[in-house]
């Protein structure tokens, strides 16, 4: 890794190491809140009060090994992020290892930690109901933690960390492009991060609200906080094993709100509260993402009422509600649409590729590099009728810079190939072990969704089921699916490949 005595590492491991450490600790101190949450319901609060010390010890440990280190380096920025979203998960399922429920070998638990922090909602738990309050609580904050960034969160309450940290944003900013909002990077992150608070107590409020009113039965201050963490870090782990379904549709609508809203660029939030929402109406990204989830909500819903699935009422709210949940990976589901018919289901498929808006804490392709991709393919399509006209590609008005078009098409062609590959490793585990039926619409859908980080599934892991069927090898590739969509593909590329490690 170096070139030579006195000369620089080409990846300062170290320095990684450090920041990895360091946060990891930090990580293991939030242990203490459903630590308090179990304590408050009379339940065992053993898995964390072994987790913590754990967890913190083992952060100080990784940061004790890049002590003397030089600050963090914009190609360091690659290997921080890929690690610190292999550690966190690793540290996360410490508690599910603990508590000796149905997730207490390590494949399922990390797994599940893993569908936590990477805010995509699947779960290996076969029966939720049997988990204690504090666990469900731990799933709850580990996506709210993992919807915008760890890293987010951690330049603003640790400035020093600004070094280096406009590349770790990069990294760790879902979407295509990564957009400042201030000169200094912690301000940037700092609004950002204002934004997702501000819409998760918004959220919080207006749930328990309902509940206290008998508008939502069973949604107490507990549930509304634990679907509050959920539906804006479109992460979907809800701690009742029907999802949403039991809190009937005054929940339903309110948690469609914010599913939209947590699926919107929070750099737009931001400047639409600031500078007015003239902003708003002149993005095209968003104009075409609404327009998408509404289409596609018709769709289903329009299928759902001619086929006598459901009333008028029931047809545009479950549409709407499972249309916009499965395209922005949030994951909640307001019935189990697996049971819905083939064209509506059909409808749903595609979706789970799409995601939300750049700048969004969803997963999937987003919808910018859809837009862009689009219009790349219309170039193309003239400048074959007209070789020598000059055309470019425009979003929201904006000439976009040839760099920009070709990671964005390079990235859907990587991500296409990824899934088709881990459906087929999927197909070919499940008829080795010949232990779960698998037809080829369940694996594609379970890759999709883990790839994009959606959640539920199609089958026996549909939005009503569960991952806990899977084989260890299958687990392990789904976990990895979920770490590689949530980095969104190319820091991993780029640590694993021999020219990252080179001069």
């Amino acid at each position: 890794m170096s070139a030579g005595a006195g000369t620089r590492r080409v990846v300062d491991v170290p320095a990684t190491l450090r920041l990895v450490g360091r946060i990891v600790a930090g990580l293991g101190l939030t242990l203490v809140v459903p630590l308090l949450v179990a304590a408050w319901y009379g339940e065992s609060v053993r898995p964390f009060a072994l987790a913590i010390p754990i967890v913190v010890g083992s952060g100080l440990l990784i940061a004790f090994a890049g002590r003397g280190a030089a600050p963090l380096r914009a190609r360091d920025g690659f290997l921080a992020v890929v690690l610190l979203w292999a550690a966190a998960p690793c540290a996360g399922a410490i508690p599910y290892i603990l508590e000796g429920g149905d997730i207490s070998s390590p494949i399922p638990a990390i797994f599940e930690a893993t569908a936590g922090f990477t805010a995509t909602g699947s779960t290996a738990m076969a029966d939720i109901a049997s988990h204690g309050r504090g666990i469900l609580f731990w799933r709850a904050m580990t996506q709210w933690f993992g919807g915008v960034g760890i890293i987010g969160l951690v330049l603003v309450v640790l400035p020093r960390l600004a070094v280096g940290g406009r590349q770790l944003m990069q990294r760790e900013v879902p979407g295509p492009q990564f957009e400042r909002l201030a000169p200094h990077l912690r301000d940037t992150a700092r609004r950002i991060w204002g934004v997702y608070l501000g819409l998760t107590v918004a959220a919080i409020v207006l749930l328990a609200l309902l509940g206290a009113t008998g508008l939502a039965p069973g949604m107490d201050l507990y549930n509304a906080v634990a679907h509050s963490f959920a539906v804006v870090s479109a992460g979907g782990f809800s701690p009742e094993p029907r999802s949403i379904e039991p809190f009937g549709p005054w929940a339903q609508w309110v948690l469609l709100l914010f599913i939209v809203a947590a699926g919107t660029n929070f750099v737009l939030w931001y400047r639409a509260v600031v500078r007015g929402f003239r902003h708003v109406r002149r993005d095209e990204e968003l104009r075409w993402y609404l327009g998408i989830m509404a289409v596609a909500g018709a769709i289903v819903a329009s299928e759902l009422l001619l086929s006598g699935t459901e009333g008028v009422h029931g047809a545009i709210r479950h549409g709407l509600f499972n249309v916009a949940s499965v395209m922005t990976g949030t994951g909640f589901a307001s019935t189990d649409f697996a049971l819905w018919p083939q064209l509506a289901i059909g409808a749903l498929i595609p979706l789970m590729l799409v995601g939300g808006c750049a700048g969004s804490p969803t997963g999937a392709l987003k919808v910018m590099r859809l837009m862009i991709v689009t219009r790349l393919v219309r170039r193309e399509v003239r400048l074959v009728i007209h070789p020598q006209a000059v055309e470019h590609v425009r979003v929201s008005g904006r000439v976009l810079g040839e760099p920009v078009v070709r990671a964005a098409s390079a990235y859907v062609l990587v991500y296409v190939i990824v899934l088709l590959v881990a459906t087929l490793i999927l197909l070919a585990d499940a008829a080795r072990r010949d232990a779960i039926e698998m037809d080829v619409v369940e694996a594609l859908t379970s890759a999709a969704a883990a790839l994009g980080n959606v959640g539920p599934g199609l089958g026996f892991a549909g939005p009503m089921g569960t991952y806990a069927p899977l084989s260890d090898l299958s687990t392990l590739l789904m976990t990895v699916l979920m770490w590689a969509g949530r980095l969104e593909l190319l820091p991993v590329l780029v640590v694993f490949s021999r020219a990252y490690w080179r001069v």
